[in-house]
């Protein structure tokens, strides 16, 4: 029979009962340092956890994570799927994720693709051989899946996505992108813009974040002004970054409208159209108002700064941690995160 230990050491065996004989502490003790604490609600004092640390490290001891989910306990990991590709405010999104699992006592076990749709296979066997039954996927990476990774999603106890769920089950986190346009249509308004554009990256028909962009847009100009309102509408083929001929092309269709003011599908677009305004010697915001989406950190850095939608990084965060780790996993509700409208020189 082979018999699981507690830990490794450079080739040794060595259980925490050696290392709390030498500590002369109890093995539970050590357990709560090394471990994270655990459930135990056993507290240890800063001088004994630094001991206990410094005689594990002196034999190279680590936890044996697969001995203690044999155990029936949880390794405290979480797997994740993102797009190589996915725009910056994908990625801040996960760097808030992985903040609020440390905060948490959980980390994070990150599979970046790169546009091979079997790579999402690959990375979910990966997981599930390790123990880890929780998953957390972005966007980008579940439209990609092939039915056969899709099917290995099914075997995860909890499964958090974006924008939409492909397997029944899974818990869907995201922000409302129409109430955060609607937001911004009506800050327009009250600054006295009447001729209000939309310009977004893609195509609404295939794109679901742009879908939700446009139907924002056109609620806002319904409710805020009237329902005859012109809508002045601009929709890209989808490059990311635009390229600066694209961007020309965008601000060039929006200033043939005598618009004043425009709100762009996400940061990175708004402040190229700010420059594209800006060779044109076209002024923001006397000429015409910008308003971004996501709140990147270079929306601040932009000249004019950016007025922006903020999708609750923070808010977002906790929310996916929770379905992550849920007690009782399994199909929740979909918890929809509330946006705010940072308000800055640009509208």
């Amino acid at each position: 029979m082979v018999r699981i230990m507690d830990g490794h050491a450079l080739g040794r065996r060595v259980r925490l009962a050696d290392i709390a004989a030498k500590a002369g502490v109890s093995p539970q003790a050590v357990s709560v340092v090394l471990r994270n604490g655990g459930s135990s609600t056993m507290r240890v004092s800063a001088r004994t956890a630094a001991k206990i640390r410094r005689l594990a490290d002196e034999v190279n001891y680590w936890p044996n994570l697969v001995a203690q989910q044999l155990r029936g306990r949880e390794c405290g990991l979480i797997g994740v799927l993102i797009g190589a590709s996915s725009t910056t405010a994908n990625f801040r999104r996960l760097a808030a994720v992985e903040a609020e699992a440390y905060r948490r006592g959980q980390r994070l076990l990150i599979g970046q693709l790169h546009g091979d749709p079997s790579s999402t296979r690959s990375y979910l066997e990966d997981f599930l051989s390790r123990g880890i039954d929780r998953l957390i996927c972005f966007h980008k990476p579940a439209p990609a899946a092939q039915d056969d990774a899709i099917a290995l999603l099914g075997r995860f106890k909890a499964a958090v996505f974006q924008t939409y769920s492909p397997v029944a089950g899974g818990t869907v986190v995201d922000v409302d992108r129409v109430a955060g346009v609607m937001d911004a249509v009506t800050h327009l308004v009250q600054k006295g813009r009447r001729r209000i554009a939309l310009v977004i990256g893609g195509s609404p028909d295939t794109d679901p974040l742009m879908a939700d962009r446009l139907r924002g847009y056109r609620q806002g100009l319904t409710e805020v002004l009237d329902s005859r309102t012109e809508r002045i509408e601009w929709v890209g083929p989808g490059t990311f970054p635009p390229p600066r001929p694209i961007a020309d092309q965008a601000v060039d269709y929006v200033l043939s409208r005598n618009a004043d003011a425009v709100i762009a599908s996400n940061d990175v677009w708004a402040i190229e159209l700010l420059r594209s305004m800006r060779r044109r010697q076209c002024r923001v915001p006397e000429d015409i108002a910008v308003v971004g989406f996501d709140n990147i950190d270079a929306a601040e850095l932009s000249d004019p700064s950016l007025t922006t939608i903020d999708q609750n990084y923070a808010g977002f965060a906790a929310a996916v941690i929770d379905a992550a780790i849920a007690d009782v996993p399994g199909s929740q509700p979909a918890r929809i995160i509330k946006p705010s409208l940072v308000i800055r020189e640009s509208a």
